[in-house]
């Protein structure tokens, strides 16, 4: 089976009800895995600890259903 390779860069909005983000590495002195809520109460030095864990939610909840400049390559 063939594959693609698509990236884009977009810009939308989301509740921040519907992100979820995860610790990169594991620290005891944090949870594993927080909601939008909390992460955006935390300074920047400790939101670089976490990332975003389901980016194909964001894209599903998003406001904007449109993603425009798509660059795809064929993938043998």
């Amino acid at each position: 089976m063939k594959k693609a390779k698509v990236s884009f860069c977009c810009e939308m909005s989301i509740s921040i009800s519907n992100l979820m983000f995860e610790l990169k590495r594991p620290d005891l002195d944090f949870p594993d895995h927080i909601g939008g809520q909390y992460y955006f109460s935390l300074s920047d030095k400790e939101k670089k600890k976490y990332r975003l864990m389901n980016p194909q939610n964001v894209l599903k909840h998003s406001d904007y259903q449109r993603v425009f400049n798509l660059t795809i390559d064929e993938q043998v």
